[in-house]
């Protein structure tokens, strides 16, 4: 019995000798090493041509982007401004083929245009009246401190609606005004609130 049992042993240790080459062992060995060569090259490879890439292609200029950014966003503005218009002008076409039965309300685009400007020691507020029916009562003023109010409001009655128009716009008055003279008329169009200057 003991015979068999060695015999055994040295039949599995001759076995485990040659086991590299019964089961292929250099062939996984030769795969490991053409892998190792493969998965390095195409690392170098990826890096030149990342390398490459970034020696090529022209470089970022924020200036440029920035502008044409900006005239994407301006296109954008009159395009949608255009869009704006162009249904307004259709409910003006309703209106003039009088039709009375439309959901489509007509509105009366009016703003309130208000100017600044300083010349011969007067710093003048010229407000346009067309939203008011060139009535300059409705628009008034306050003062506090340095800060000059400017404000307005109007009931505008039309055939088929109407609607209020108001407005409030705050001005910083330079140190030296002189804010006991302020003065208020009506030239045309506008209302001019002049603000003297002491020199």
């Amino acid at each position: 019995m003991e015979e068999n049992n060695t015999n055994r042993e040295n039949e599995f240790r001759n076995n485990e000798k040659h086991i590299c080459f019964e089961n292929h062992c250099w062939k996984k060995c030769l795969a490991m090493i053409c892998a190792a060569f493969l998965g390095g090259f195409l690392a170098f490879y990826f890096a030149a041509d990342q390398m490459m890439h970034r020696y090529q292609a022209p470089a970022f200029n924020p200036e440029k982007f920035e502008k044409r950014m900006f005239d994407d966003i301006d296109r954008m503005y009159k395009e949608d401004m255009k869009a704006f218009e162009d249904s307004f002008n259709f409910s003006k076409k309703l209106k003039k083929k009088k039709f009375q039965n439309s959901m489509i309300p007509s509105f009366s685009w009016d703003t309130v245009k208000i100017k600044t400007e300083f010349e011969d020691n007067m710093f003048n507020i010229i407000i346009g009246l067309k939203p008011f029916q060139y009535d300059e009562s409705k628009v008034n003023y306050n003062i506090n401190g340095r800060k000059l109010t400017v404000f307005g409001s109007s009931e505008v009655k039309d055939k088929d609606y109407e609607h209020d128009v108001s407005f409030s716009q705050d001005f910083i008055l330079p140190e030296n005004a002189d804010i006991m003279n302020i003065t208020k008329e009506k030239e045309g169009h506008n209302l001019v609130i002049s603000v003297p200057v002491k020199e």
